[in-house]
């Protein structure tokens, strides 16, 4: 008998109820990466005695073989320092720092992979040893990409996993449960299932070696890399016995590689966004629950397609020229349970002979699909809210993080198909009797749609739920440097001003003004990301600035920890856009006389020695007004010259406005750059990075005659 929708409205309901209650007093706040949480020495400290060693606390414990952390003094020269160390305290690392370390402003720039679901994260952080606020001389930062999301590698090898592991399940549980121990399509299903699995954790494995930056072996040797090994053995179980299963008669094959296929389950229950919640265990499990209930509602519907594909094949070989294929159909379905299958359908589907699809067996799925949907509602919120942090959190990561909208259009995915299986239970099935056309038609959109979702679940794991430079204007007065642009499409203009503007704690400010009119604008919200230029080993950092009462941005921090040149993306929000604003900032540094070589002939050649005996050779040739090129070679305080690894110059005209010049590599330490000069007083600020990350910066002044 078929239960009433209002009944299954009720249980739905009442499920869901118990869902939120759950997720209320059970969800912990999400981790979801190895973020850090505290740090000894805490950024923008200001110490006056050198500590031994730096300490830092991670929302998930860290995998100390994988991750790495580099400190940085304040000429940008890497520390030599032991690798970094699980800590005392939990999920922490610490990392012994040399004795006798000297005053400065010192960056801490870490990569760490956590040892809970094999996730990388990045960050930076500085802190000073007897220095004041703002007169402090620190290393120059490179600011790479942040921590990479799911690699299209990563999202089809899950993807994969889950088309194997759900069929499997879904064939164990349905397959036993619901269809009397058989198996439509076994023969291909249960070993294409099994391979599916394995390629798609082989393919993970690959993946995850190549987003953390180490090699197959260093992954696999890791406490991160374990779960892949396990996950890789209980999918190659799994194909071993669904290849078994499909060819025995005996339920014990078929029973052994659902749970092999749970078993690989359950291992990525314990290895994902779950394992960093604090306690794991309710979640882990509640996320094992969700893997299984899932592969019992997908997999059997899986099952159904193959079902009805069966039958249709049956009534095609079956029917005869004096009946139409829609009244073989219905005659077919009234003598359901008696009529017996062709042996082209056998060859095909595997399917025994004399025993055809029954109605009773698609109602008997149809009800534990509907229990499996309740544990799949049930999980589902529990571990939405749990990864959000708690109810109150919810609406925001849902609407502000990437992580949220993918996981709504997961959502929204899987309510369809929810609703076309109620559609199926109070509508198609109760019309089998006249024919399966259109449960056949539904059931295959199902399967199309589940697939939607494994893609998708694929690219939520790589979330984490929780959330070129153009113009400048430096100002040469010591107290501060700024720069000044607007977007690509004109529309905004920000003005960002950084005091001292030397390396260490900074306060920053932002004017930011409509293009046209130069009329403030309302934003909800201003965010700084800042890139050292030419240093590949240190992590971006972010600054968030805070609206003041006259309308300006402003926020303190030690972001701009070494000196040089800095790519400055202010990010300006207003309602659902966001405005970037690409600027380049260059700290404040002593300024270096030249001496200026003069020949008639030939251009003016100023060289600069630097404190630290490295020399910056600048001249332009040919020096007057029109097209012109500026030359900059580094030498060694022997006068060799001194390869670099990258080079930045930006030209302050006569008219007060500034360009970042295009730097073309001649020669390792030669750098030439094309400038259109006017007559009038040049400035050119120039900051080469050594190929150790040292950084060599001067300003050269040339003045164009009329």
């Amino acid at each position: 008998m078929i239960r009433r929708p209002l009944q299954v409205t009720l249980r739905t309901g009442f499920a869901a109820l118990l869902g939120v209650v759950f997720a209320t007093v059970l969800a912990s706040p999400a981790a979801a990466h190895a973020g850090l949480s505290s740090s000894d020495p805490a950024e923008g400290a200001m110490l006056d005695v050198a500590p031994a060693s730096i300490t830092m606390s991670f929302t998930e414990p860290p995998d100390a073989d994988l991750s790495t952390v580099a400190v940085l003094d304040s000429t940008g020269a890497e520390l030599d320092t032991p690798p970094a160390e699980r800590g005392a305290p939990p999920r922490s690392l610490t990392v012994a720092l040399p004795a006798g370390l000297g005053d400065g402003v010192y960056t801490v720039s870490w990569r760490v992979v956590s040892e809970a679901d094999g996730h990388l994260t990045v960050g930076v952080f500085a802190f000073g040893v007897g220095v004041d606020p703002g007169h402090a001389t620190a290393p120059e930062v490179h600011v790479p990409e942040p921590a990479p999301q799911a690699s299209p590698l990563a999202i089809a090898g899950k993807t994969l996993l889950y088309a194997g592991l759900v069929p499997a399940v879904g064939a164990a549980v349905v397959g036993l449960g619901a269809f009397s121990g058989t198996v439509p399509g076994r023969r291909l299903l249960l070993p294409v299932a099994g391979a599916l699995a394995l390629v798609g954790a082989i393919a993970m494995v690959f993946a995850e070696a190549d987003s953390i930056g180490a090699s197959l072996g260093d992954l696999l040797r890791s406490g991160a890399g374990r779960p892949y090994i396990w996950l890789v053995a209980t999918a190659a179980i799994t194909l071993v016995l669904g290849v078994v299963a499909s060819r025995s008669a005996s339920r014990w094959p078929l029973t052994l590689m659902g749970l092999s296929a749970a078993a690989a389950m359950l291992v990525r229950a314990t290895s994902g966004h779950a394992a960093g919640l604090s306690p794991p265990l309710p979640a882990e499990l509640a996320q094992f629950v969700h893997f299984v209930a899932v592969g019992i509602w997908i997999g059997g519907v899986l099952l159904l397609v193959i079902l009805l594909w069966h039958r249709r094949a049956k009534t095609a070989t079956d029917a005869d020229g004096s009946t139409t294929p829609e009244e073989q159909e219905a005659s077919d379905v009234a003598t359901i349970g008696a009529a017996a299958a062709s042996r082209r359908a056998h060859d095909l589907w595997g399917y025994p002979h004399g025993d055809g699809p029954r109605l009773a067996e698609i109602i008997a799925y149809s009800r534990i699909a509907g229990w499996a949907v309740l544990v799949v509602v049930l999980t589902g919120l529990w571990r939405t809210v749990g990864e959000a942090g708690g109810v109150d959190d919810v609406g925001s990561v849902l609407t502000d993080t990437t992580y949220g909208t993918t996981l709504l259009i997961k959502v929204a995915v899987a309510l369809a198909i929810i609703a076309l299986g109620a559609f199926n239970r109070w509508r198609s099935i109760p019309r089998m009797e006249t024919g399966g056309t259109l449960l056949r038609r539904i059931v295959a959109v199902e399967v199309v749609a589940a697939l939607g979702v494994f893609g998708l679940t694929a690219a939520l794991t790589g979330f984490d739920p929780g959330l070129p430079g153009e113009h400048m204007t430096e100002e040469t007065a010591p107290p501060s440097i700024s720069a000044s642009g607007s977007d690509f499409a004109t529309t905004t203009r920000v003005e960002l001003t950084v005091t001292p503007g030397t390396p260490g704690d900074n306060t920053f400010e932002a004017h930011v003004v409509d293009f046209d009119t130069g009329a403030p604008i309302e934003a909800d919200e201003v965010v700084v990301h800042l890139a050292p230029l030419g240093r590949l080993d240190v992590e971006h950092t972010v600054l968030t600035l805070e609206q003041t009462p006259d309308g300006t941005w402003t926020a303190s921090g030690t972001q701009l920890s070494l000196p040089g040149a800095w790519d400055a993306l202010v990010e300006v929000g207003v309602g659902a856009r966001t405005t970037e604003v690409p600027l380049t900032l260059i700290t404040r540094a002593e300024p270096v006389e030249p001496v200026v070589a003069r020949q008639e002939g030939l251009p003016d050649v100023a060289t600069f020695r630097l404190p630290t005996g490295e020399q910056l050779q600048v001249y332009v040739d040919p020096g007057t007004t029109g097209d012109n090129e500026l030359h900059v070679t580094a030498f060694d305080a022997a006068g060799t010259e001194l390869p670099l690894s990258s080079m930045v110059v930006v030209a302050s005209m006569p008219d007060g406005e500034l360009e970042r010049l295009d730097a073309v590599r001649l020669t390792p330490g030669h750098f030439s750059s094309p400038v259109e000069l006017m007559p009038g007083p040049w400035r050119f600020d120039v900051v080469g990075t050594t190929e150790q990350g040292g950084v060599l910066q001067v300003g050269y002044e040339y003045g164009v005659a009329a």
